[in-house]
């Protein structure tokens, strides 16, 4: 199969004067943009801040400069807890070589840190728990689930903790908050933060500090800023002149932030799910083994959207590849202790979206999949951070007819074998993809439920907020371009309806679990025992495991053996035994034996019970279905096929959609689904469509 191959030049970040008031470890120097951060940051004026520099530009060390040099309390949060986990590295490195006088102490807070945490000091609660480490810590490392949650009154004990006990803590110990990557979420996150942010700012006794870092930041988020009068600081190197692409800009107030690369875009792929697996079955050993024995210290990374397709391809480096070469994986099932080793020890990584996101690679070989544009700059972004490589290589695996937007078709951006610079090639990529939906309606929509419940929440702390509800409604409805009062009645309707799990699912930042199942893995046969008890998504096991069905007790009781907590597994929608990978994608289907026609008419996110799974194979399918039948499921019904949807809505990769029928046998009358979250979103895109028997004929 042929390959279009284009070379990108180095990247060359201007450097400035040590700002007066800061100290940096010696030899060291600060980008253009690092210290135009820096001032942003001390500026009494400036509340919101937007860092885009590019990827391997430092954005970290632009966010912590305050920290290590005076005492300024930080909170952290990112996407994944594989970027906190190497954020919690790099931080931990900037206090050795800072030696700040007052030793800020560091640490790193997921989900299942907190409850080993609550366990293991036998507290009585995580709220608890959430005080005892914030009281404790001057840099605190975190997620932005968890600080949306302290902020929407989570963790609390109903009536007998006032709503602002957690949040308020939080709030006035830490003065600047980052969001790192946060370009990676879509609208239901943006109005969580805004949510959050005019909470803090409308209770806090003093000012904060809200510090974005993304090279492509939410446009949708800064309008928001704008529309309540926050006036946001964007710091852009691009438009400042601050990034150099020729060698002869290798001066002393220069620093090569990024190496020359070959990039190939192999031709024919097909857009499908098998595609890219199979080419990189093929060129296994005649270019990538190839590469590492032309290369024999390289190191390289893959980065693929499906972990099946992870799993299947693993033994097959491994195979091919090892002794000489570790191969190692890297996905949403590995378990933590595989997670935080791989990464150091691995020549050759094999992952999905765990590693792609902001992870710091030392590597000079990538192939890499991409779901939209802004996916394949990030991706495309770990390769070339770190010099000491004679060549850096990548292949990207993109379907054929956005091969051919680049290099083929009229007006085509792209020309082989030429040489471009980062910011007209990331033009060049951006340009040929459609760009995915995003959901502006969401925040108007259920972002406003949000906004209701601490509204609320606010108008009963009057005595010691007096005005905070009405300053807080004042922004939230200037920013969203809502009604805080039909927002509210809105809100009490759905509780009277008994609709609270409706309600949940808009207050919830990342959306619920109704569909995850506990998991104990075997797929992984090096992995340690007490790493194999997870929770994964049905519909996922469904298409791509073998797996047995256990019950809840034979689970807990393993698990309990192991030393794993078992809290997070209480509420799983079934207990199964990941066994094996399937080598075809498993062909499923859900099933409704009531009448969709009218659930599809409604066009309204509702509650539905009785729901079913016809799988043709697979042990335990029926107690599956029974499980998920017993739920009362938030979901939306549509009675468009999903491939249409998918087009002509613009639905990201990993948008959550499936059939659905009520004719199981012949499987006639097709119907879509999305669950959870992805319903509130689908909802958003389709509220005011006719129902398909509805619309006219057009002559």
């Amino acid at each position: 199969m042929s390959s279009y191959r284009i070379y990108l030049q180095p990247v060359f970040s201007q450097t400035i004067p040590t700002p007066n008031g800061v100290k940096i470890p010696n030899g060291w120097s600060l980008s253009w943009h690092q210290g135009e951060t820096y001032k942003a940051l001390q500026d009494p004026q400036v509340e919101v801040i937007f860092n885009t520099a590019m990827t391997g530009d430092g954005k970290s060390l632009a966010a912590f400069l305050p920290s290590m040099n005076q005492r300024m309390y930080t909170l952290g949060m990112y996407p994944t807890n594989e970027l906190v986990r190497d954020q919690e590295k790099q931080v931990q490195a900037y206090k050795a070589q800072f030696q700040p006088h007052y030793d800020p102490q560091i640490y790193r807070l997921t989900a299942a840190i907190l409850e080993n945490y609550v366990d293991g000091v036998k507290l009585p609660a995580k709220l608890e728990g959430l005080e005892d480490i914030s009281s404790n810590h001057e840099i605190l490392l975190t997620n932005p689930d968890l600080f949306h949650y302290i902020h929407n009154f989570y963790y609390l004990r109903g009536k007998i903790d006032n709503p602002d006990r957690l949040f308020r803590r939080i709030d006035e110990r830490y003065k600047l908050f980052i969001y790192d990557e946060f370009h990676i979420f879509s609208s239901p996150q943006i109005a969580s933060v805004i949510n959050t942010i005019f909470l803090i700012r409308n209770t806090a006794n003093h000012p904060k500090k809200f510090l974005f870092l993304s090279a492509t930041p939410s446009e949708l988020l800064q309008g928001y800023f704008e529309k309540a009068g926050i006036k946001v600081k964007i710091i852009n190197p691009i438009d400042a002149g601050a990034y150099q692409f020729t060698v002869d800009s290798y001066q002393q107030e220069w620093r090569q932030i990024s190496q020359p690369i070959t990039l190939n875009f192999p031709s024919g792929l097909e857009p499908n799910l098998r595609s890219s697996r199979e080419w990189i079955e093929e060129n296994l050993e005649t270019v990538i083994l190839k590469f590492f024995q032309d290369n024999p210290n390289s190191k390289g990374a893959i980065i693929l959207n499906s972990i099946a397709a992870v799993k299947k391809l693993l033994p097959k480096f491994k195979a091919v590849f090892e002794p000489r070469w570790q191969v190692r994986e890297n996905t949403g099932l590995t378990g933590e202790t595989e997670k935080r080793d791989s990464i150091a020890e691995a020549d050759l990584l094999i992952g999905t979206s765990t590693i792609d996101v902001g992870v710091d690679f030392r590597i000079n070989f990538l192939i890499f999949e991409a779901a939209d544009a802004g996916n394949f700059i990030q991706r495309f972004g770990r390769l070339g951070r770190h010099p000491g490589f004679s060549i850096y290589q990548a292949y990207a695996l993109i379907p054929n007819f956005l091969v051919a937007r680049l290099f083929v078709e009229e007006s085509h951006p792209l020309e082989e074998n030429q040489t471009y610079d980062r910011i007209n090639f990331t033009d060049a990529i951006r340009s040929v993809w459609i760009n995915r939906n995003e959901f502006e309606r969401y925040p108007q929509r259920w972002g406003g439920m949000q906004s209701a419940d601490i509204y609320s929440k606010l108008c009963r702390m009057k005595e010691k907020y007096p005005d905070v509800a009405k300053k807080f409604g004042t922004h939230i409805q200037k920013a969203l371009g809502i009604s805080i009062k039909q927002i509210n009645a809105q809100f009490y309707r759905c509780q009277n309806e008994g609709k609270n799990k409706i309600i949940d699912e808009a207050r919830s930042f990342r959306g619920s679990s109704q569909l995850d199942c506990a998991i104990y893995d075997l797929t992984n046969p090096d992995e340690p025992e007490t790493d194999r008890f997870k929770t994964y998504h049905l519909p996922g096991i469904l298409s791509n495991f073998i797996f047995e069905i256990w019950d809840k007790n034979s689970f807990m009781e393993k698990a309990k053996t192991a030393g794993v907590s078992t809290k997070r597994f209480e509420k799983a929608l079934c207990y199964l035994k990941l066994k094996d990978f399937r080598d075809v994608r498993e062909d499923w289907y859900f099933y409704y034996p009531g009448n969709i026609r009218e659930f599809a008419q409604t066009s309204k996110v509702q509650l539905l019970k009785n729901l079913e799974i016809c799988q043709p194979h697979g042990y335990g399918i029926q107690q599956i279905s029974d499980a998920v039948s017993r739920r009362k499921l938030v979901c939306f019904i549509s009675d468009r096929d999903r491939n249409y949807l998918r087009a002509v809505l613009r639905l990201p990769m990993h948008f959550q959609i499936y059939p659905l029928t009520n004719q199981p046998e012949n499987r006639g009358s097709w119907y879509s689904i999305a669950f959870g979250q992805d319903a509130l979103l689908l909802e958003t895109l389709t509220w005011y469509w006719k129902p398909k028997e509805d619309e006219g004929w057009i002559c």
